[in-house]
């Protein structure tokens, strides 16, 4: 008696089709959020363009016969048109970057970044660390900032500034320079700024451009400048000198959330919507952890030497106040201000000289000891070095100019 073999249809009913570039590393927690929904509907297929070779060949790999599309990062923008255009109404989800194609606002639904809100949370972070200087670096387009760009440049400086605080922002050099040029105006941006300074750069490879010159310029990261980057782009922040924070906003949500509305307007619900996620996690490493505490010391050391600029002043009090030695002190503080304690105390107290010059009638002769100089003779012989007159002739100066 034959054996008869009888044929059951596949218990596949329906198959998404995901589109996405595999070079950035969102694309995986996108996937894996759509993979982790689906999960529960063995009934539907994902199958996963670019993701490995033997799954690549266009009849499988970009099969035009599915039911639903994800595409993320605005990839196969002219196979997403391709299939707009045909005469099948399929829905697509669109991540990270938003439908652009008017006749498929009513079939789909986008799921884009907030940018606002990663800024806040990198504004946070700094502001945490203790810090009163802030700066933004964006991407290269000079004036044509990019819309995420420009939304997080924007709710960064807002976020601080609500908080009392100003930033400074990188004006790139235009498009067409070449990375030489516009590594030069960054290098001359980055030692500008007032330190220590916290950054928030608006992506990875971004940030380690500016990890790369910090360090051949000389200045210390995180002592002078913390830097905090997004998308915890790991195969860049885990390999930087020293490791990068990263902000990673909530990419595998995205895809579940993604994948969920697809297969719900695969049912019939209808599209035609917006929503946004925000981060998932701050992963903190070394670029804004300063495991040895040299910044909160020197800033704090630098606090009590300005306003204490007119009394006598021992270093070795000050270190000891701050449970240090005097060298470690002397260390952070030409790391962290490039610049020593003497010299700091020197110009707090020229300053305190000059304010007194300017907005009282004190008498010249009692000025140096008011500012914590026991020789009149030394201190008029420090501030001719310095301003390039006596301090008569500066207050005279100063009157004659009002």
């Amino acid at each position: 008696m034959k054996n008869r073999s009888t044929s059951k249809p596949s218990p596949v009913l329906r198959r998404i089709l995901f589109l996405g570039d595999f070079a950035y590393s969102s694309t995986k927690p996108i996937v894996s959020g759509a993979i982790r929904f689906l999960s529960n509907h063995p009934e539907v297929a994902l199958i996963i363009h670019g993701a490995h070779p033997g799954d690549d060949d266009p009849a499988y790999g970009l099969d035009s016969d599915v039911d639903g599309v994800i595409t993320c990062i605005g990839t196969y923008k002219a196979y997403v048109r391709k299939l707009a255009a045909s005469g099948r109404r399929r829905p697509f989800a669109f991540i990270c970057a938003p439908c652009d194609l008017p006749s498929l606002r009513r079939r789909s639904v986008s799921l884009v970044c907030d940018d606002a809100a990663i800024a806040e949370t990198a504004a946070a972070l700094l502001v945490r660390h203790d810090l009163t200087e802030f700066g933004y670096v964006g991407s290269r387009r000079a004036a044509t900032w990019a819309e995420w760009d420009a939304v997080r440049r924007e709710a960064f400086v807002k976020t601080l500034g609500a908080r009392g605080f100003s930033a400074h922002v990188y004006e790139p050099t235009p498009r067409r320079a070449g990375s030489k040029a516009e590594f030069a105006s960054l290098a001359a941006w980055l030692r500008s700024l007032p330190k220590p300074c916290g950054l928030f750069v608006a992506y990875d490879q971004r940030a380690m451009h500016v990890l790369n010159i910090c360090r051949a310029e000389g200045i210390a990261v995180p002592e002078q400048i913390q830097i905090v980057g997004t998308d915890n782009e790991t195969w860049i922040c885990e390999s930087t000198s020293p490791t990068l924070t990263s902000i990673e906003p909530d990419f595998e949500g995205a895809g579940y959330r993604a994948a969920e509305a697809l297969l719900a307007m695969m049912d019939g619900a209808r599209g035609g919507r917006t929503e946004t996620f925000g981060a998932r996690r701050v992963v903190q490493r070394m670029s804004t952890t300063d495991a040895h505490g040299s910044t909160n010391r020197a800033v704090r050391a630098r606090d009590w030497l300005r306003s204490h600029a007119g009394e006598p002043l021992s270093v070795a009090k000050l270190a000891k106040s701050l449970c240090c030695s005097v060298r470690t002190l002397q260390t952070s503080y030409k790391t962290v201000f490039g610049t020593t304690v003497w010299e700091d105390i020197a110009e707090a107290r020229l300053e305190k000289a000059q304010k007194l010059l300017a907005e009282t009638k004190t008498p010249v002769g009692e000025i140096p000891e008011l500012v914590g100089f026991e020789s009149p003779r030394h201190f008029a012989r420090f501030f001719k070095a310095r301003t390039g007159m006596s301090m008569r002739d500066w207050r005279a100066g100063k009157r004659f100019s009002k």
